[in-house]
């Protein structure tokens, strides 16, 4: 699990309830009709605005960016330079036969290991990163649109609430409860936005540079295989994709 994204969202809603704890009666913050304004408003905006399927896609990667990480990019250069010492030394037909590799490099590796042509494997490589990269934008863009319309449907709460108090001006025993759902709609739909979606959105889309940056030391390492280049050379070619501080030592200095 992301210890941090765990922390921060633990930590918001801590102080969330001890600022309403240290207050004389923490039960007038929960407010059932405000709650059904915003939450439902919300639902009901994000299912017109974006496919079912779509909808249900982002918040399955949105739990996988909260509950995996991707592996070390330094860990990852190791390994395909490995599978490019290995191709040079046993060549590829056994490479294939001792690989533990799957999804995006085994794909990209099965390509080299078929003899398939250089712009082939590139093309297909490079398309597979496109879609990656425009399936995480959609599930950025479906958490934006809930940043953007958990204040609006606040608002709507607000307006409701403010209706209903003037409705009551001649019945003081009502403007309590309309007055709760003025306010308190506001702050649902700020909590919403500012603790959940907008960090949920930017999660993702970090996750997304992450994976992408994964995947084109993938075919960055695959088109060097395919060219049997020498896995020192392939190994600096990688870790051009690295910060400095993740690079690993040079090769000659380990030997």
């Amino acid at each position: 699990m992301d210890r941090g994204s765990f922390l921060g969202v633990l930590l918001g809603f801590t102080l969330l309830a001890v600022a309403i704890g240290l207050g004389p009666n923490p039960r007038i913050f929960f407010n059932p009709a405000g709650l059904t304004v915003v939450v439902g408003g919300v639902i009901a905006a994000t299912l017109i605005r974006f496919p079912l399927e779509h909808v249900s896609y982002a918040f399955s990667i949105a739990s996988r960016a909260f509950f995996t990480r991707p592996p070390e990019t330094q860990a990852l250069v190791s390994q395909v330079v490995g599978l490019s010492q290995r191709a040079r030394r046993e060549g590829l037909l056994n490479m294939e036969k001792a690989m533990d590799v799957e999804g995006f490099l085994a794909k990209g590796l099965r390509m080299v290991v078929d003899q398939s042509e250089r712009d082939h494997i590139q093309s297909v490589l490079a398309q597979e990163l496109r879609a990656t990269q425009d399936r995480h934008h959609q599930g950025q863009e479906i958490f934006r649109f809930i940043a953007l319309s958990a204040p609006s449907f606040g608002m709507v709460g607000t307006l409701i609430g403010m209706v209903q108090l003037f409705a009551s001006i001649k019945d003081p025993s009502n403007i309590g409860g309309a007055m709760a759902l003025s306010l308190l709609s506001t702050l649902y739909g700020a909590v919403i936005a500012y603790l959940l979606a907008i960090p949920i959105a930017g999660k993702l889309e970090l996750r997304s540079k992450e994976e992408l940056q994964l995947k084109q030391i993938m075919m960055e390492g695959v088109l060097g295989i395919e060219a049997e280049m020498n896995p020192s050379a392939l190994e600096a070619q990688l870790n051009a994709f690295l910060a400095p501080r993740e690079r690993g030592t040079d090769r000659r200095s380990r030997g």
